[in-house]
């Protein structure tokens, strides 16, 4: 009953992690009618709350120092109950957007600290758990983004923006009822930052390298989350076919994060799973490059299949690199803080490159480029080098 509840658990925190940004796409012709401005405001409702996810977790060792990782995921939850039901209240823009600085603070928190809980409490599920947690995030941009619409249908504007932060309610709940308060001090604990000496994550080249490849994996992801739509759009295809196929997208994600995460958590060397979905995302890129009709759906799938494992891998991958949960949770939190900076710019390159050369070909082309620079430094991850290249990961 305790295992159940504990992966209820895991898929209520990563449900919460993307209603409040995976709501605006679907809502944006009613959000432009309402305000009277332009799609610049629309951009700063998606866009902060991403780069609220990099800027948090880079101060997340410094809030390590004086919370406990599970006091800080207890206000990350209501930050995101808060700024998420605020929209029941008003929908102008400047309070829309002070919400999403106020939700991405807490999505922030949430994606910064889990992966320390996730370690400390269940050690010996941690891939498998992990995997489960990020399916979940993918699954709650696809259902929200389904479903709001529906909600507007039936209700108002504010209940299909604020009705998901009724979410975090019953998470915290269960939070705070399957995961114990941390002694003070002794073996394990991750509450007592005193006692272990500060972290210089940044002076490690495999920090850096492990951001770079969940910031260029992830851009992916955010990439085909923004566009895929427009660029069905462009090839003839109505709106709710170009709708279709970002659900598509989301659902061929959500199952290729676990099925890859599970398969990963079979054996300690992760580098045959990598490459292999590498590989997929390049292949399904270059199908949406190149490909008209069948081949572009081909595309979704397969791209969908490779970009939905990177993502949960990368912090699988992150997280085998230390044993010790809390370290293992501040190298975490920095390489999420470096890598969505670099992700969360991608979609904006994109537009620009949309913008310029009237046809995303290019951007499906560039970022099959990207995932083929990954290959060599998804190679480099042998788990016989993690103790001697983490040895100086602390002062």
């Amino acid at each position: 009953m305790k295992r159940m509840l504990t992966l209820l658990l895991l898929i209520l925190v990563g449900l919460n992690l993307r209603p409040v940004m995976a709501t605006i796409g679907p809502l944006t012709d009613v959000l432009l009618n309402l305000w009277q401005l332009n799609y610049s405001w629309i951009s700063l409702l998606n866009g902060l709350p991403i780069l609220m996810m990099g800027a948090g977790a880079l101060c997340s060792h410094w809030l390590l120092r004086h919370y406990s990782p599970r006091a800080l995921l207890t206000s990350a939850l209501l930050l995101i109950a808060i700024g998420t039901l605020w929209r029941f209240y008003s929908q102008a823009p400047l309070l829309m957007i002070a919400s999403a600085l106020l939700a991405g603070l807490g999505i922030a928190l949430v994606q910064a600290f889990m992966p320390s809980i996730i370690k400390q409490h269940w050690p010996s599920h941690t891939a498998s758990y992990m995997g489960i947690y990020i399916s979940a995030i993918m699954g709650g941009a696809a259902l929200s983004a389904a479903i709001a619409p529906q909600i507007l249908h039936h209700s108002t504007l504010g209940w299909a923006l604020a009705s998901w932060g009724l979410l975090a309610l019953p998470t915290l709940w269960l939070f705070l009822r399957l995961v114990p308060r941390q002694p003070l001090s002794g073996p394990g604990s991750m509450a007592a930052p005193q006692a272990k000496p500060a972290l210089k994550v940044h002076k490690l080249p495999r920090a850096w390298r492990l951001a770079a490849f969940f910031g260029l994996g992830t851009s992916g992801f955010t990439c085909m989350l923004a566009w895929l739509p427009p660029h069905f759009l462009d090839l003839g295809y109505s709106p709710t076919q170009a709708g279709l196929a970002l659900s598509l997208l989301s659902a061929t994600e959500v199952v290729s994060g676990l099925v890859f995460s599970q398969l990963a958590a079979r054996a300690l060397d992760r580098r045959p799973c990598l490459i292999t979905a590498i590989l997929l995302a390049i292949i399904g890129l270059l199908c949406l490059a190149l490909g008209e009709h069948w081949l572009a759906w081909a595309g979704v799938v397969i791209a969908g299949c490779g970009v939905g494992a990177l993502f949960p891998l990368s912090m699988i991958v992150c997280m085998d690199h230390l044993e010790q949960p809390r370290a293992a949770g501040m190298l975490t939190a920095w390489v999420q803080g470096m890598g969505y900076l670099v992700a969360g710019t991608s979609p904006m390159l994109a537009g620009l490159l949309r913008d310029y050369l009237h046809s995303f070909t290019a951007t499906w082309c560039a970022l099959a480029g990207i995932m083929l620079i990954l290959l060599p430094l998804a190679a480099g991850f042998d788990p016989r080098h993690y103790a001697r290249v983490m040895s100086k990961v602390s002062a």
